[in-house]
């Protein structure tokens, strides 16, 4: 028996192959009728309407909106902080204006990138953005636990976006098989893992641990390579959108201001802001939870 796992979508694998990473098939090619065509492509269009026009509207927003530093923040030596996506871009700009901290930064993500899977079958957005930010936050949660106190909490600060207001979670396709869409696999991820940040906040509270969600604002980062009209128009990009400064002052405020006392909550320019309805409903947060600690193999949260 043999493993195929250079697998494609659309490949099929061959009845050799003993990996379960093969089997079922990724995507199986299955012929459309004119009708299913026409919905797929309007389906389609419909959600480039629904993203370009969110972006615009924060675009415009942000530039009328003014920006909001962080506050509330004192010296925070002798505390440790864990940044993912620490390298580049947001990141970055993170870590720089960290000292020492007692939290968990989850960071790093990508965004509208053309269909691909990772080794354990995991469509690619799903995997970066969300899949890997509960893994990350399962094996630190003990750590955090033991090192949090009263008058300093460990905090999870999770990086979403505001086009999580578009997303929603597709229970009988989540890995978004059928009919691809980069823009849908991104809202997705994006509602995801605010959904895991509210869930995580209701468990962990009590341990004394704070969940909280991020959008850094429309920055101008490297997350916006496959963007075309960001590719063709640079110039018009580093004008009107967000620097990576700017965008880390949220995570920043977030991450280290005592003004915080909750933990559940989505923020925007450094305030507190209303998510999705989608987000709300404890139904299908506890559903996604079931669904990822089973994708990930976890038996127990927080539990090695």
């Amino acid at each position: 028996m043999r493993c195929y796992k250079g697998r494609r979508r659309g490949w099929r694998p061959p009845v050799d192959c003993c990996c379960h990473l093969c089997s079922p098939p990724v995507c199986a090619p299955s012929k459309m009728t004119i009708q299913e065509q026409i919905c797929k492509w309007v389906w389609i269009g419909w959600n480039y309407l629904l993203l370009y026009l969110l972006g615009a509207w924060y675009m415009l927003k942000e530039l009328c909106q003014s920006h909001r530093a962080p506050s509330g923040i004192t010296n925070q030596k002798g505390r440790v902080a864990v940044v993912t996506g620490g390298s580049r871009g947001i990141g970055l700009e993170t870590v720089r204006q960290f000292l020492q901290l007692e939290m968990t930064v989850v960071i790093a993500g990508i965004m509208f990138w053309p269909w691909m899977v990772t080794e354990d079958g995991h469509e690619h957005h799903w995997a970066v953005n969300y899949l890997g930010h509960f893994l990350l936050s399962h094996l630190l949660a003990p750590h955090l636990v033991k090192s949090t106190s009263k008058d300093s909490p460990s905090r999870i600060v999770s990086l979403s976006s505001s086009v999580h207001y578009i997303g929603a979670i597709n229970f009988s396709d989540i890995k978004n098989e059928k009919h691809y869409n980069p823009h849908k696999a991104y809202a997705q991820s994006k509602l995801a893992q605010l959904m895991f940040t509210i869930t995580l906040n209701e468990r962990m509270t009590k341990q004394g641990v704070l969940a909280l969600a991020v959008h850094p604002g429309v920055v101008a980062t490297e997350l916006f390579q496959h963007v075309l009209w960001a590719k063709t128009f640079p110039k018009i990009a580093s004008t009107f959108l967000k620097t990576p400064s700017q965008g880390s002052d949220t995570v920043v405020h977030v991450a280290l201001s005592h003004e915080l006392k909750e933990g559940g909550q989505y923020y925007e320019n450094c305030c507190p802001t209303r998510p999705a309805a989608a987000a709300l409903k404890s139904d299908d947060r506890n559903r996604l939870w079931d669904l990822t600690c089973h994708q990930l193999g976890i038996q127990e949260f927080g539990k090695a």
